[in-house]
């Protein structure tokens, strides 16, 4: 069997830009057309992470990659928000 080849940061980092804008483009829009709220989207995103992890690690080791995502997660949003954030004041 051949063995395909590791991505690399480059390729990496364009896939998972790539397939996340599409899959939440997905579950926003079929969550809209629904008549659903910000709330379902929330659980909407749990069930998704819920469902990676479980495919993805053993059960007990959950917590740990849920808090390593959860910490990527609000360092990303902090640099998403602060980037178009104008620096005001005399100084």
């Amino acid at each position: 069997m051949s063995e395909k080849p590791r991505l690399t940061a480059e390729a990496a980092t364009e896939l998972h830009n790539r397939l996340a804008k599409r899959v939440v483009a997905e579950i926003i829009a079929e969550t809209r057309a629904a008549g659903g709220s910000y709330s379902d989207l929330l659980v909407i995103s749990e069930s998704v992470l819920v469902g990676l992890v479980v495919e993805c690690f053993r059960l007990g080791h959950d917590s740990k990659v849920i808090d390593l995502v959860f910490t990527a997660a609000k360092a990303r949003l902090a640099s998403v928000r602060l980037k178009d954030l104008r620096a005001e004041g005399n100084g």
